[in-house]
């Protein structure tokens, strides 16, 4: 069966009707509420721990960019300088060959070759410091302008012989050109002794210029600093350090033993706060240091963290605070149902019969249950006689309708169930077989036994029930008519100011079906205050004029929030004078359409596109928030009253974008980029797409989203813009440039001095591409086989088949701890090895007589002092000869007699002299010969025998006639004692001064008898 009237309830039943669940609930909540406390800690020491390590990620990763700007900047500096000294010692070699105007053009080629402004002043100064050439005077000018220089540091520093290659000086306020400047020098020689400076004066505002062009930040910066601190230039605020030097602090970071470091600290000359990476300039005393500001690194992180922190915080109290409420309400929800249950137990005592037949129904503590009382009405009702007391068994469900059978089974086992009321209407037959309604009303009580007993009624609704299936049918019409729509009813009394609702009305609030009574007043209550005047308005009009009531304003709901509504009526009753008496109308929940509408509006107007939706007349209907605020459109002349020419920059930009209507129509969307007007009346890049709203209607309304890409736009110019001057720089270097890729498989670059200096028949753009092992079969096997070993640090010159030389550099390029490629730089050094090889030669000659000068006849005597003393010879000899009386031969017959007698005399000598021997002159008329592999004895014959030669000479002097000259003579056979080979050259010159002190023309060996200086 469905319903066993004697089956006992299950003990899990029985013991939840006896325990007790509202001690249950708030066990609950207290656990719950536990549970949401740990999950809140728990999360605030993630979001803790997550803002510390973004904090830790950005510093990480601005020290990573800051450290390899640094060292990036400092091998672009080191190569400037590095092509400046290269430049400078072209000049030196210029200026010392005494060809003035070739030094000029070698001037003036060096300003050529390099951006204007990057030199302000290439200068000479003498031995003493005085200006002798200035690009920036004439020489006429320089001189009369007697400009000095001998205080300078870059002066003193090579007078001094403190620097032998070039030096970096403080920046300086010129005296020629009045400028600040960095100075760059080189010391000048002639013929070993110093002779001058040659000045190059950089301008600090060419490399303040690079420097900026690298950081965008408003208050990052680069500085270019010496060791000992000083400013050469700075990208921003150079005017303000310019003669200054930083800190001692800041220069103690820079410590020797370290090529690059970083640090933090508060600029004295803007007062922003840094974070620093520094790197040596390799192979000058220089410094790079770069330096992010700190503040605009970390504001938009520490802005953002603060943003979630609040969000957090206000989520976590309004959490806190609901479990709180909610706590509350367990606590009243208990005490409520306590009382109702006291309430419902007196109600059921004061009970008062009523038509029809009275029951009770119980259900014992056992489970077991029954009919305790029964009215006779209950009988006589379920087609029984009253004193049939059997009747109450199991006969009772034979008088139901099988139909309502199961229905019947159902509402008592769900009354038992949650021992609330029964109430239920159902069919009987009647004792001559007709059918009736009956309607059962009960309600239970606890009692103290623990069992529970139904109070209750049944009376006869037959007649009600016929009426109310009629009123049920036209009502389901109505309520699925109503019901389709999801409206709500409403209906107003003008006069009495009462107004109803169905229950679909009191629902969308939250309200139970008629839960209180509703008047106008009550009804304009609940209306939002924002809302109330324009209902009011509206209503007005209506009621006045006849306008179509309709209005979507926001009710106030059960949970005290806000409903938007849509609300619709009409007057269907006047009276005699035209006022309303009676009004109907609905209610129609649009809360979410509304919502969706906002959320739609939100999107449109906060996503990062413009979007405008343009007619068919290229007129603007709609724009969002970030269209109107960038185009600066008027929203009150929309829709239609601004056109779409208004964004274009001219009228022919105007008519060409109109072409693409075509493509749109044809396609339904279309993508382009454009130039659109901005309010400044500048041109901006947008990249454009458009959507027709309904793509079977053509020349419809579009959908215009624009995303601005005038940033890109520009940095691309921009990226483009430095590639080609990185190309035009590389093609015109001074010197051969030749990268590969990471691997050294492929050329990537190559330049024209490239193929000039390895003498290739290539372009260089023919290079470019070609795999390395083709080009090493170009090239002579000395610069193949460089190649072939990839780069390595340092110089190496080589020889090419023409008697030509190529100096070759090789460099790793990295990016950090990554290699980029490798990168080879080549220098055509054919022509100062001709020239180092004439200098060589100029150096070591004498230029009269062609014989080695003193400072070759000193090294060649300091090797052969070496030579003794490690046993390569057994003896040495050293002679020193003077010509006797010279003097007067140059004042009698004149210098040019003087150089005829002293050639003479080298041939006279000449004669005398062995394959191993050396002669070198001394200076004026004194001459030195040394005899290798030769003792005292055998060296002072010879000597003897080239003083007679010489003695025995006759010399055509010209006009002059044949003259005779005589030669003193000194000899001094080396010790392995000697201590160098300039004291040998005094023992001889003792000799020598020796001979010419007692009767000049003879020859004397040194002894220790002889005084150390016997001039």
């Amino acid at each position: 069966m469905m319903f066993d009237m004697r089956a006992k309830p299950p003990r899990s039943l029985s013991r939840l009707l006896n325990a007790e669940p509202l001690t249950q609930t708030a066990v609950a909540v207290w656990v719950g509420l536990c549970c949401v406390l740990l999950a809140t800690v728990a999360y605030w020491t993630v979001l803790v721990d997550s803002h510390r390590t973004q904090r830790s990620f950005t510093e990480s990763q601005s020290w990573l960019r800051v450290g390899q700007m640094s060292h990036a900047v400092s091998v672009q500096v080191q190569t400037l300088l590095s092509g400046l000294d290269y430049t400078m010692r072209g000049l030196e070699s210029d200026f010392a060959g005494g060809d003035v105007d070739g030094f000029r053009r070698a001037v003036q080629t060096t300003f050529d070759a390099y951006p204007a402004g990057t030199f302000l002043q290439i200068a000479v100064a003498d031995e003493k410091g005085d200006i002798v050439y200035s690009n920036l005077q004439q020489e006429a000018q320089t001189r009369a302008a007697k400009v000095s220089i001998r205080d300078r540091e870059h002066f003193q520093v090579h007078a001094n012989r403190e620097n032998m290659g070039m030096f970096i000086g403080r920046p300086v306020q010129g005296r020629v050109s009045h400028k600040w400047t960095i100075q760059l020098s080189r010391a000048l020689y002639r013929q070993g002794q110093f002779s001058g400076v040659l000045v190059l004066s950089l301008s600090p505002e060419y490399i303040s210029r690079y420097f900026q062009s690298i950081f965008d930040g408003a208050n990052d910066v680069i500085l270019l600093l010496r060791t000992d601190g000083a400013y050469l230039a700075r990208s921003q605020g150079q005017e303000q350090v310019m003669g200054r030097s930083v800190s001692d602090v800041r220069v103690a970071l820079f410590a020797p033993a370290l090529e690059r470091g970083t640090y933090e600290a508060e600029s004295s000359v803007d007062g922003v706060q840094r974070m620093y990476a520094w790197s040596r300039v390799e192979g000058y005393p220089l410094i790079v240091s770069a330096g992010l500001d700190k503040k605009a690194i970390f504001e938009p992180l520490e802005a953002s963290l603060e943003r979630g922190l609040l969000r957090n915080g206000i989520g976590t109290a309004v959490l806190l605070l609901g479990m709180l409420l909610t706590l509350w309400l367990a606590r009243q929800r208990q005490l409520s149902e306590r009382m109702r249950l006291q309430g419902e137990r007196r109600f059921a005592r004061l009970a008062q019969e009523v038509p029809g037949g009275l029951f009770q129904f119980r259900i014992g503590a056992d489970g077991q249950f029954r009919f305790p009382f029964t009215s006779p009405g209950f009988f006589e009702l379920h087609g029984a006689k009253a004193d049939a007391a059997r009747f109450a068994d199991h006969e009772l469900l034979k008088r139901v309708h099988p139909e309502d059978l199961p229905a019947l089974a159902a509402s008592v086992q769900a009354s038992v169930g949650s021992k609330g009321v029964w109430e239920h209407k159902y069919r009987v037959y009647g004792p001559a077989g007709e059918l009736r309604w009956l309607h059962g009303h009960a309600r239970p009580q606890q009692e103290e036994d623990g069992s529970l007993l139904w109070h209750g009624y049944v009376h006869d609704v037959t007649q009600d029930q016929a009426m109310q299936e009629s009123i049920r049918h036209s009502e389901e019409r109505l309520r699925l008519t109503v019901g389709a729509v999801r409206d709500g009813l409403w209906q107003w009394d003008c006069r009495s100011g009462h107004v109803e609702w169905d229950a679909r009305c009191y629902q969308m609030l939250g309200f139970e079906a008629a839960q209180f009574p509703m008047n106008y007043d009550a009804f304009c209550a609940m209306v939002h205050p924002s809302d109330r005047a324009r209902m009011l308005a509206r209503l007005q009009r209506h009621a006045e004029a006849g306008a179509d009531f309709r209005v979507e304003m926001r009710l106030r709901s059960s949970a005290d929030s806000w409903l938007w509504v849509e609300s619709r009526g009409e007057i269907t009753q006047r009276d005699a004078d035209g006022k309303p008496v009676r009004m109907l109308g609905t209610h129609t929940d649009i809360q979410q359409r509304v919502e969706q509408s906002r959320l739609i509006k939100a999107l449109l107007d906060r996503g990062s596109a413009l979007i405008v939706m343009a007619g068919p007349q290229r007129e603007i209907l709609y724009a969002n928030e970030r269209a109107v605020q960038t185009f600066e459109i008027e929203t009150d002349r929309l829709p239609g009253g601004v056109n779409f020419r208004a964004l274009h920059v001219s009228d022919e930009s105007f008519e060409r974008f109109g072409q693409l209507y075509a493509q749109l129509n044809a396609r339904g969307t279309v993508r382009t980029e454009w130039i659109l007007r901005m309010p400044s009346g500048s041109g901006h890049w947008f990249d454009m797409q458009g959507s027709l709203l309904d793509p079977d209607e053509d020349d419809g309304r579009v959908i215009w989203t624009m995303i601005d890409t005038d940033a890109r736009r520009r940095a691309e110019t921009a990226l483009a813009e430095t590639q080609h001057r990185l190309e035009a720089i590389i093609d015109r270097f001074p010197a051969g440039i030749l990268v590969t890729d990471a691997q050294g498989r492929q050329v990537l670059a190559a330049n024209r001095m490239l193929a000039a200096a390895l003498r290739l028949d290539m372009a260089p753009a023919a290079l470019v591409g070609l795999g390395m092992p083709a080009l090493i079969q170009l090239l002579p096997p000395s610069v193949a086989g460089v190649l072939s070993a990839g780069p390595v640090a340092g110089r190496s010159l080589h020889a090419l088949p023409d008697d030509h030389y190529v100096e070759i550099e090789g460099m790793q390029l990295r990016d950090g701890d990554r290699s980029i490629g490798h990168c080879w730089v080549f220098h055509d050094a054919t022509e100062r090895q001709q020239r180092e090889s004439q200098l060589e030669t100029l150096a070591l000659t004498d230029a009269l007589t062609g014989i080695p000068n003193r400072r070759a006849f000193m090294e060649r005597l300091a090797m052969e002092l070496d030579h003794l003393r490690s046993g390569l010879v057994a003896h040495s000899t050293l002679i020193m000869l003077d010509i006797d009386h010279f003097k007067q031969v140059n004042d009698g017959y004149g210098h040019a007699v003087g150089d005829i007698v002293l050639k003479e005399l080298l041939a006279s000598v000449a004669q005398e002299m062995r394959k191993e021997d050396m002669v070198g002159r001394l200076g004026g008329e004194e001459f030195a010969v040394l005899l290798s592999d030769t003792d005292a004895e055998v060296g002072l014959r010879r000597a003897e025998s080239l003083r007679e030669t010489v003695a025995a000479r006759a010399i055509d002097a010209g006009l002059a006639g044949d003259l005779h000259i005589t030669i003193s003579l000194g000899v001094y056979e080396l010790q392995r004692s000697d201590a160098s080979a300039q004291g040998c050259l005094e023992r001889a010159d003792a000799a020598l001064y020796y001979s010419k002190r007692n009767g000049r023309n003879q020859s004397t060996l040194w002894s220790e008898r002889l005084p150390a200086i016997a001039r």
